[in-house]
C-alpha cells in the first residue's frame, strides 16, 4: 500500500471518528435538555396535583360540618354526585348555588396555617413526585404574593431564599371566590430541588457510559489498525530491501566464481601452479561467502519461528574469544587496524552453546570492521560478578545515531546511509546475536553517542551472561 493511499486513509478515518464524537456529543447535550425540560413538566404537574387534592380534602372536611341533609348524606357517600344528582336529591338551582358557596367559602376565611396540614402536604408531594418516578430530595414552601412564607419545609431556613425563586410553582385554592383573591391573599406553592443535575446525570449514565465505551473502543481499534498498516508497510519496504541487497550479494560471488571457472578453461591463458591456486583460491573464498550469506537467511528463519536449539556444554569463554581474536585478526589487518582482547574476568566459564556464541562475536568483530571509515580498531574485554560474565566490544567505528539504537536489533532493520551503499547486509546479524544471547539468559545492549553529524565515535556492545558456581573446588578449576 502506498503512502499517499495510507495517509488519504489515516485521515478519513479521523474524520469520521471525530464526527462520530461529534454526534454523540449532540445527541448527549440534546437528551439532557430534554430530560431537563421532561423533569420540569412532571415536577409543575405535580404541584399542579397537589394543589387540587389539598383543595379537595379542604371541601371533604367544610362538609362534614354541614347540617345533616339528603345532599350531604348523599355526597358523603358519593362524592362524585354532581349537580343533577343534586337536583334530584330535591334540591333547587338557588338552593345548590347557595349550598356549593357555602362549601367553597367555608374555609376562604380562615387563615392560609390553619386551611394546610404540613403533614399532609409533604405526603402529598413525596406520592406525587414518586408517581412521575421522581425520587430524591426536596424543598418547599408556601409563600404569598408578597413574598411573606408563611410555611416552610426544608431542613435549613437560610435556603428559603433558594425556594422563593424556584420557577417550580403553582397557586393554591384556585377556586377560592374572586372577591376573596382581590384582598390579596393568594398563596404560592413553592418547590425547589437541590439535586436536580444529579438526578439528570444518574439518569443519563447508563447511556452516556455505554456511548463512551464504544467510542473508547473505536479509537482503540482504530489505532491499532493504523498501526498493524504502517508496521506491515515497513516491513514490506525492509523486505524490498532485502531481496535488492540479497540479489546483489550473491550475483557478486556468482560472478567472480564464474570468472575463475573460465580462466581456468581458457586454454589461451597459462597454467602455471601459482595461478591455478589463485584461481582455486578466489572459488573457495566466494564459495564460502555464498555459504555464510545462506546460513544468514536461514539463521534467521530459524530464529524467528523459535527453532534454534542449544548444545550446552562447558564453555570457557576467554578460549572461545581468543579463538575468534586469531581468526578474524586479518580482516582488520588488511584495512590497517588489530583486534585486541584483554581478559578481566575471573571466573570465565559457562553454559552455553559454543557455536552460537562464536558466531556471535564473530558477527560482532565483522560489524566492528565493515562499519569503520578508518583503519579498524577492536577492542574486547571481559569482567566478571557473583552472577553474570560481561563481555564487552568496542570499535572505533562511525557509530550508531540514538534514534537507531533501540532498533538495530529487529530482524531485518539497517540504520539507514542515504544513497551511500558501501557496506552490504540483510539487518540480520545483530537480530541472531540478541535471540543467541537472551537464549542463554543473557542481556546486550549497545552504548553510542554517535549523531547523523558525527563520524568516528564508535560504538560499545556489551553482553552479560549468567553462570551457575559449582563446589568451590569446581569454581577454581573453572577459572579462566
Amino acid at each position: 500500500m502506498e503512502k499517499r493511499t495510507i495517509t488519504i486513509l489515516v485521515v478519513a478515518i479521523s474524520v469520521a471518528l471525530l464526527g462520530l464524537v461529534w454526534i454523540q456529543t449532540k445527541w448527549v447535550k440534546d437528551t439532557l435538555v430534554l430530560k431537563d425540560a421532561q423533569f420540569n413538566e412532571s415536577i409543575d404537574n405535580a404541584l399542579v396535583a397537589v394543589s387540587d387534592r389539598l383543595e379537595r380534602a379542604e371541601a371533604r372536611q367544610n362538609l362534614s360540618h354541614l347540617p345533616g341533609s339528603g345532599v350531604s348524606n348523599a355526597i358523603r357517600t358519593d362524592p362524585g354526585t354532581d349537580a343533577s344528582g343534586m337536583v334530584a336529591a330535591g334540591l333547587n338551582d338557588d338552593t345548590l348555588d347557595e349550598l356549593l358557596r357555602g362549601i367553597l367559602s367555608a374555609g376562604m376565611f380562615r387563615d392560609i396555617r390553619e386551611r394546610i396540614d404540613p403533614r399532609l402536604l409533604d405526603s402529598l408531594i413525596t406520592e406525587e413526585l414518586r408517581l412521575r418516578h421522581i425520587q430524591c430530595n426536596f424543598e418547599y414552601g408556601i409563600f404569598s404574593e408578597t413574598g411573606e412564607a408563611v410555611l416552610l419545609g426544608l431542613p435549613d431556613l437560610r435556603d428559603s431564599g433558594a425556594v422563593q425563586a424556584s420557577a417550580h410553582r403553582t397557586q393554591l385554592f384556585r377556586n377560592d371566590w374572586p372577591q376573596e383573591q382581590r384582598t390579596g391573599s393568594t398563596w404560592w406553592l413553592h418547590l425547589n430541588v437541590p439535586a436536580r443535575p444529579s438526578v439528570l446525570l444518574r439518569s443519563m449514565w447508563p447511556m452516556v457510559a455505554t456511548s463512551a465505551v464504544f467510542l473508547l473502543l473505536i479509537a482503540v481499534i482504530f489505532g491499532y489498525t493504523v498501526r498493524t498498516i504502517l508496521r506491515q508497510k515497513r516491513l514490506g519496504d525492509i523486505k524490498n530491501d532485502l531481496v535488492n541487497n540479497l540479489t546483489h550479494e550473491l550475483k557478486t560471488p556468482i560472478s567472480t566464481i564464474s570468472l575463475a571457472c573460465e580462466a581456468l578453461n581458457d586454454p589461451g591463458i597459462p597454467k602455471d601452479p601459482e595461478q591455478i591456486r589463485m584461481f582455486t583460491g578466489m572459488i573457495r573464498d566466494e564459495n564460502k561467502r555464498l555459504g555464510m550469506l545462506v546460513e544468514s537467511v536461514l539463521l534467521s528463519a530459524v530464529t524467528d519461528q523459535g527453532g534454534m536449539r542449544l548444545r550446552t556444554t562447558d564453555v570457557d569463554m576467554h578460549a572461545l574469544l581468543a579463538e575468534v581474536v586469531r581468526n578474524s585478526a586479518l580482516q582488520a589487518e588488511k584495512r590497517g587496524g588489530r583486534i585486541t582482547f584483554q581478559p578481566g574476568a575471573e571466573l570465565a566459564h559457562v553454559r552455553g552453546d559454543r557455536t552460537h556464541l562464536t558466531s556471535i562475536f564473530y558477527n560482532l568483530i565483522d560489524n566492528a570492521v565493515k562499519y569503520c571509515s578508518v583503519s579498524p580498531v577492536v577492542r574486547i574485554t571481559t569482567r566478571s560478578d557473583a552472577q553474570v560474565l560481561t563481555i564487552e566490544v568496542r570499535d572505533n567505528g562511525i557509530g550508531i545515531p540514538r534514534a537507531e539504537q533501540n532498533k538495530i536489533f529487529d530482524r531485518l532493520y539497517r540504520v539507514p546511509t542515504g544513497n551511500v551503499h558501501n557496506v552490504k547486509g540483510f539487518g540480520l546479524g545483530l537480530s541472531y546475536v540478541k535471540s543467541v544471547v537472551e537464549r542463554h539468559g543473557g542481556t546486550i545492549r549497545v552504548e553510542s553517542n554517535s549523531e547523523w553529524s558525527e563520524q568516528g565515535t564508535g560504538s560499545r556492545f556489551i553482553i552479560t551472561i549468567p553462570y551457575e558456581h559449582g563446589e568451590e573446588g569446581q569454581t577454581t578449576a573453572m577459572r579462566g
